[in-house]
């Protein structure tokens, strides 16, 4: 990616590596993956072969982030699938919590977190 590419990021993409679990909302398939990096407004996957998943298709991501032994955080985002590509799929997120100590949030009628 150049410079001027990054530039345009709306937030500072970390470089995370955690499992996750992702749910096709419209039929409530199921994929586990491995995130490869983590913002606030996205995410990038990895999935161990190519998924079912098309832009634009609404999922639910729990990611597993522990920050004390056995003590997992709520860590989850609701959005849309932005960009497919082989083994990678880049998820931006509509809503979630990804923040340590915050686990409720209002979730709009329309999109509810299973």
């Amino acid at each position: 990616m150049d410079k001027e590419q990054s530039d345009k990021r709306r937030e500072v993409r970390y470089l995370i590596e955690a499992g996750a679990t992702v749910e096709l909302n419209k039929n409530g398939q199921i994929a586990h993956a491995t995130t490869l990096n983590v913002s606030g407004s996205g995410t990038l996957l990895r999935f161990d072969e190519p998924v079912q998943l098309a832009v634009g298709d609404e999922v639910t991501c729990d990611f597993k982030v522990s920050y004390e032994a056995n003590q997992p955080l709520p860590y989850w985002g609701i959005g849309n699938v932005a960009r497919v590509d082989g083994c990678c799929v880049a998820i931006e997120f509509a809503l979630g919590c990804l923040t340590p100590g915050v686990s409720e949030v209002s979730v709009p009628a329309t999109s509810a977190k299973s």
